[in-house]
Order: structure tokens, then sequence, then C-alpha cells
């Protein structure tokens, strides 16, 4: 279980939920709302405990996940189950929260081996979507959601901004959109779906006026922050993209050797899950990385070698 109970509030109506995935806890009149809701059934039920204890009387309406990563969604049907509550998620997303075995095939690049022997993922129960989510603005009486598109880390990634209107504070859910010092630090290379993309979310929300920034994993911190966060999660990929190009201008290498000489540069000794979702980041950044007209390809002997353009 990674959810703890600590609940930190930041406005009357507005707080989280401190774990190894942040939640987002929103009060509207009697209605509540999570943003994400954990990676496991018993983060939903510990979630759905903690909210009957310190909202008591309120009932929970929805959880807003932000992408369909299943540390983000894995206590969705527990929650349900336990308070009837509504899932609302991007419509891309949704897709992947009713069928989280597509997600676990997309880091694999192809059909993902499953059982006891192969404990790399795990695997959630689906979920139905009530209500899919575009890019906009949702007004719940004293609260207002915000809703940003931020694709790069995942497709259709939703960053939600929620305003307080009896404070005028701002709090910016940002989803795996932005990552803290903690999670970059630790991990150096966090999986992306599109690194470009996620360059361009990044600045897209170094703009946004907010208060508060909540990132889903790591510490929050206000707005004069961000100028500097925002530089470290853009440098963060542009420096993997400057090693992946040094290693291929010493000899042509295929994905895994490239994956090999980034984790070894990285001081990692990497476990199955690190290795199959540095992977699949690996080749997302070359896949940029040949879009852009910096790398190009050979085959060579049955294996599809990568080189400089330049």
């Amino acid at each position: 279980m990674s959810i703890q109970r600590t609940f930190r509030k930041l406005t009357d109506n507005i707080g989280y939920f401190v774990g190894s995935t942040n939640v987002g806890l929103v009060s509207s009149g009697p209605a509540l709302f999570l943003i994400d809701s954990g990676d496991c059934p018993e983060d939903g039920e510990a979630l759905a405990s903690s909210v009957r204890e310190l909202f008591p009387g309120k009932r929970l309406r929805a959880v807003i996940n932000t992408h369909g990563h299943s540390d983000h969604c894995g206590g969705n049907l527990a929650l349900k189950e336990a308070t009837a509550c509504e899932i609302w998620a991007p419509e891309t997303e949704r897709i992947f929260i009713e069928h989280p075995d597509i997600p676990l095939d997309i880091y694999w690049g192809g059909r993902h081996p499953s059982g006891e022997g192969v404990p790399a993922f795990r695997e959630i129960a689906p979920c139905t979507v009530d209500r899919p989510l575009t890019e906009g603005e949702l007004d719940e009486g004293n609260i207002s959601f915000k809703m940003i598109c931020l694709p790069g880390h995942f497709y259709d990634q939703l960053g939600i901004t929620v305003s307080d209107k009896s404070c005028g504070r701002k709090v910016c859910f940002m989803g795996d959109a932005f990552f803290g010092i903690e999670m970059i630090n630790k991990y150096w290379i966090p999986f992306l779906q599109n690194p470009s993309l996620f360059r361009k979310s990044v600045s897209r929300i170094e703009k946004e006026d907010a208060d508060t920034f909540i990132p889903s994993h790591g510490t929050p911190f206000d707005k004069e922050k961000m100028p500097a966060m925002a530089e470290i999660n853009k440098l963060m990929t542009l420096e993997a993209e400057s090693l992946i190009l040094k290693i291929v201008r010493k000899a042509p290498a295929t994905c895994d050797e490239i994956l090999k000489s980034v984790a070894d540069f990285a001081g990692l000794n990497m476990k199955l899950s690190q290795y199959v979702l540095i992977g699949s980041t690996i080749r997302s950044y070359i896949s940029c990385l040949y879009g852009d007209g910096r790398l190009s390809y050979r085959m060579e002997g049955n294996r599809l070698l990568w080189y400089p353009s330049e």
C-alpha cells in the first residue's frame, strides 16, 4: 500500500494525500473529488476510509484520473465499490483504464508476459470510466476545474488546475507532466511516451496561473520555484538525448545496446521493470531524435543500428 493517511490542507476546499503517488482532494458543497487514486485496491480502500473520517457527511462524487497508468488509477475500482463514485478520465486514457493490459503491452512493445515468474508490474482490475474528459473548464459551485492537455508522459494526460473561489487560490495538479526533484534524482530517466511533447507540456505548465504546483511524484512547490523546476525537467530530457547521441557517435548501436550504455552511465543495476520501462523510454527518445533528423538507421546482419545523421 503506497498511500499514507497524511492529509495536507492547502485551502479550505483543496488538499492532498501524501504518498508515492500524491492524490488530490477537492471539496465542493456536499461533494468531494479525488484527483487520481493510487496504485492498488488497498490504496483505494485507504482513501475511502480517510475521506469518510475527514469529511463526515460528504460524499465522494468522482475520481478524476490524470492518465491511465496503474499508479494513478489502481484504486479506482475499490473506491467505486466503496463509495459509488464516478470515474472521470481523459478520452484516450479511458481506453487504458478500462483495458489496463494495453499499457503493459506498450511498455513491452508486444504482448506482455504475465504470471508469478514475471513480477515486473502490478496488473490492476479494469474499471469503467463514467465521464470522458477533454480540455476545458468545469464549474462546481465554489470550485472550478481547468483541464489542461499535457501529453508526453502518456498519450492524453490532463493536468488539473483547481480554483477555490472562497479564497482565490489556485492549485495545479500536474500528474506526470512534471517530475519532482526526488523522482528525477532517484530515476534520472523516468518513463516518457514522447519526450518532445513532454518538453512542450512542461513549457505550458510553466505559464499556468497557479499558486501551488503538485507533481504526482515529489514535493509540491509554489509559483516562485516554477522557472527553476521547469528548467530541471527540460534539462533532464535534453541530457538523455545528448547521452544517446554520444553513445551512437562512438559506434552505431541497437536499442538494447543504447539501453545498456545509458544504464551503465546512470550506475543502474536494472531490475526487469526498469529494463522494460527505461527501454520503452529509450525507444521513444530514439523515435523523436529520428523525427527531428538527428538520428538515422541501417539494417546490418539482421540488426537495426542507429547512428547520428550529421
